[in-house]
């Protein structure tokens, strides 16, 4: 499943990520991140649905991650998350 919990992202649809890609960085942060310009999008995007994943491709560039494999995520399912620097972070990361 591919949960984002990144309030105010055009992508976040009920907690799920619509987007077609997603890009992660070397640190971590979610670089595909994209505010959204609808008002009430923050508190519709904090109701969970049954998580469900989409053909959702996930570069990641966080080389040491026991789920990157040649710069993809092959987890079961990741979650996005805002972190304490207010940025969009996946907190699916495990370091080898």
């Amino acid at each position: 499943d591919l949960k984002c919990k990144r309030e105010g992202c055009e992508f976040n649809k009920n907690c799920l990520c619509q987007a077609k890609k997603i890009s992660i960085s070397k640190n971590g942060e979610c670089k595909s991140y994209s505010a959204s310009e609808d008002f009430h999008k923050k508190e519709k995007s904090k109701i969970v649905q049954k998580a469900l994943r989409n053909n959702t491709n996930v570069e990641c560039g966080c080389c040491g991650c026991i789920f990157n494999s040649d710069l993809t995520c092959i987890a079961n399912g990741i979650t996005v998350a805002t972190l304490s620097n207010n940025c969009p972070e996946c907190c699916t990361i495990k370091i080898k």
